[in-house]
């Protein structure tokens, strides 16, 4: 940053243009005059310069702060897109995480549901199955059809 009256002059680096900001203006030729009409807002922007009565600490005394920058405005925009890219980021690791979690509990309910199924299935029978046999069990009970010396 350089003061230049009642500007302030932020430019970005770029070295072939830095000479621009070299010397007075009265000194330069007409091509850095093109240049600097060129460049206002690409290669650097020109600000009202910090008034004598800034304290330092974020007040002025009497009079109030100018708005941002562009340049500063852009960083901050920057910061704030990287730490949105960030967060997203993360959201979607977690998301995608989650989708493997529930996707893995989902196929462990499933081999559980076909157990459950083929053992339900498997109780039915035996059910049926002693269902059966109860009369005949009953059947033998009241007529065994055996004695202590053989058959009847």
């Amino acid at each position: 940053m350089q003061r230049r009256g009642w500007v302030s002059i932020y430019y970005l680096l770029l070295p072939k243009k830095q000479y621009l900001f070299s010397k007075n203006l009265s000194d330069h030729s007409v091509k850095a005059y093109k240049d600097l009409c060129e460049g206002v807002g690409v290669i650097f922007e020109a600000v009202r310069a910090m008034p004598e009565s800034y304290t330092g600490q974020g007040a002025f005394v009497g009079i109030e702060p100018d708005p941002l920058s562009f340049i500063a405005r852009i960083n901050e925009l920057q910061y704030q897109l990287e730490a949105e890219i960030k967060l997203r980021l993360g959201v979607e690791e977690k998301q995608k995480l989650a989708d493997e979690r529930f996707n893995h509990l989902q196929e462990q309910l499933d081999a559980a549901t076909r157990r459950e199924s083929y053992f339900r299935s498997l109780a039915l029978r035996y059910s049926q199955g002693f269902s059966k046999m109860i009369p005949i069990i009953n059947d033998l009970q009241e007529d065994p059809g055996i004695t202590e010396e053989g058959y009847l």
